[in-house]
């Protein structure tokens, strides 16, 4: 739960003294696509995401090669996220604001997400994060509350950090394990590890490359799914430090 990805753990924010720019452009499963922008200045960021999938097939109830009709789906998200460190410790939250469209229906609403984070020492620690509370949504089980226990700790005189995250989804008693690795250095940094679904006994693997130059970075990850059916997710994102 440790983890510079300020998205992930809205507590990591309070150890940010930079200014930049990020943008990525995603492709997750079942061909849905989407862009995020976002500004980070110290403890603070602001950001805004869209996820859109066009082309969902419809069928009737008899059984045919041929659909009904299409349609498409999309989800907007607008986030302010801000971290306050106290010595050890560090908290941080993720307030969201959400529309989702699913042909004729639509739901809106706000999301708030709560981090913690404790510094055993400068390269060991401890988080917490509790993701999806929500309100004023039609359906607010739609969103399922989500707790991430994770740590993280640098290997000493060598680049490697290791990570370790169990997630519990509440609504579906649905446990996942990541285990990861970090692999710093001057103009790279790679990064490894997979992700264990109890319920579905599947295993994924995930990796990523950062590219750093002067004040660029250029980020590539993917998502390779042992149910490979639905497609692998692949995330780029360019980054400039103010």
């Amino acid at each position: 739960a440790y983890n510079k990805n300020h998205s992930v753990n809205p507590a990591s924010l309070s150890e940010n003294s930079q200014t930049y720019f990020e943008f990525s452009n995603n492709k997750w499963i079942f061909d849905i696509e989407g862009s995020s922008l976002s500004y980070v200045d110290g403890n603070t960021r602001l950001s805004g995401y869209y996820w859109q999938v066009d082309d969902i097939e419809m069928y009737g109830d008899t059984p045919s090669d041929s659909p009904l009709s299409t349609f498409g789906s999309k989800t907007l998200v607008l986030n302010s996220s801000q971290g306050f460190n106290f010595s050890n410790h560090q908290l941080g939250y993720s307030l969201k604001y959400t529309y989702m469209k699913l042909l004729e229906y639509e739901d809106k609403g706000f999301v708030l997400d709560l981090g913690y984070q404790f510094q055993f020492s400068k390269g060991s620690s401890l988080g917490l994060i509790v993701k999806n509370l929500n309100t004023g949504f039609k359906d607010e089980s739609q969103l399922p509350e989500i707790v991430i226990l994770g740590t993280s700790q640098k290997i000493k005189n060598v680049p490697v950090t290791l990570n370790l995250d169990v997630f519990h989804n509440s609504s579906e008693d649905i446990s996942r394990l990541y285990q990861g690795l970090v692999i710093d250095s001057k103009y790279l940094n790679l990064v490894a590890g997979y992700s264990y679904n109890y319920e579905s006994e599947e295993l994924d693997t995930s990796l990523g490359i950062n590219f750093l130059w002067n004040n660029l970075e250029f980020s590539i990850s993917t998502l390779i799914k042992e149910n490979d059916e639905i497609g692998n997710p692949i995330f780029y994102q360019l980054s400039y430090l103010l």
